[in-house]
């Protein structure tokens, strides 16, 4: 465990000697325990070692993120990690190589890291401390255990997974893909949220449902600050839906029953709050109108999904991570424009 400056130091002088792409990243945080996630562990692996680094014990992480900005590594499933990233540090690495990206590219159907390092090394990977409060010091052994098998197994798997993506002549969609990931991530932070009260199942409320789900919404996110926890922990989305649906029916919102007696307080405050709003303040709601769709719109969508689904089949590749319906209903409306925009390597393995 680096655990100071020094330490780091001296870990990134030997990670700048080694080569491009046989270095390995994971990233551990506490977003399932904190309200401001932070990261709380940082895995690394080359070819002669394994070793974990400890942001929340050194002040200056500096060396790090310098060396991280300069590196092409290998991750498993790094959208998340990319968003922490961002987040925290403001940067991505030069490349991120994706192991996950380049399983589903050869047609395995269990992608998870567990599942991979099975299949490749026959070794069961406990994903015990998966959910753990990684910012807890010390990290007990079991924990320190998972955190390093996280990262120990991959290249060498990597080196398989590039075999086969180079045998299938798949290589190039492998980058492509990865690519175009980092730079969704990218985009995705540069363009937060306006409205995060919007939740999934707000699109059927009424304007004055829409209020009361934006107040409460509010409401669950000052709570959860004050306690210093996840959202989800003061109530779930579904919580707050199912208020907003009482509201604008004028029925009762009543307290979850797992409420201490302050929280159903400031709970009840807030119901009060709602019975002030003026009905021109409601937030408006947004139509997304669907155009309707001619006999041939609906004949070219299924024979685009036909042929979606024979091309998958052949190449062994699961049909939704080929292309989704989505992109083939925009295909299907203006082909010019749904094609266009199609990766490269989508069109190849389509033969569009």
């Amino acid at each position: 465990m680096i655990d100071d400056k020094d330490g780091l130091i001296t870990w990134r002088a030997h990670a700048t000697k080694q080569s491009q792409g046989r270095m390995v990243l994971d990233l551990e945080a506490d977003s399932l325990h904190r309200y401001s996630e932070s990261i709380c562990l940082i895995q690394y692996a080359d070819d002669s070692m394994s070793t974990l680094i400890d942001p929340l014990a050194i002040e200056d992480i500096t060396p790090f993120t310098q060396w991280l900005s300069q590196s092409t590594i290998w991750m498993h499933g790094a959208d998340y990690d990319m968003t922490l990233m961002l987040k925290k540090w403001n940067l991505l690495p030069e490349m991120i190589l994706d192991t996950q990206t380049a399983a589903r590219l050869l047609g395995f159907r269990q992608f998870g890291l567990a599942a991979l390092i099975k299949h490749y090394y026959d070794i069961e990977v406990s994903k015990a401390a998966q959910k753990a409060d990684w910012a807890k010091r010390p990290l007990p052994e079991n924990m320190l255990n998972y955190a390093l098998s996280d990262v120990h197994y991959i290249l060498g798997m990597a080196d398989q997974l590039v075999a086969g993506l180079q045998e299938k002549g798949r290589h190039h969609w492998f980058t492509e893909i990865c690519e175009h990931s980092m730079e969704r991530a990218r985009q995705r932070n540069a363009t937060p949220n306006e409205d995060p009260w919007r939740i999934q199942g707000s699109g059927r409320l009424t304007r004055k449902g829409l209020a009361a789900l934006k107040i409460l919404w509010t409401w669950r996110d000052g709570e959860a600050k004050i306690w210093d926890k996840p959202t989800f922990m003061v109530c779930s989305n579904a919580d707050l839906i199912q208020w907003a649906n009482a509201f604008q029916e004028s029925k009762p919102l009543v307290p979850s029953h797992r409420f201490h007696n302050q929280r159903k307080k400031r709970f009840n405050e807030v119901i009060q709050q709602l019975y002030l709003i003026d009905e021109d303040e409601y937030p408006k709601k947004f139509f997304t109108p669907r155009k309707p769709h001619s006999d041939l719109f609906e004949e070219k969508l299924e024979r685009l999904g036909e042929r979606r689904n024979e091309r998958a089949e052949i190449l062994g590749i699961e049909p939704s991570f080929l292309i989704t319906r989505a992109s083939l209903e925009a295909i299907a409306e203006n082909e010019e424009e749904g094609l266009g925009q199609l990766l490269n390597w989508q069109r190849e393995a389509l033969q569009f």
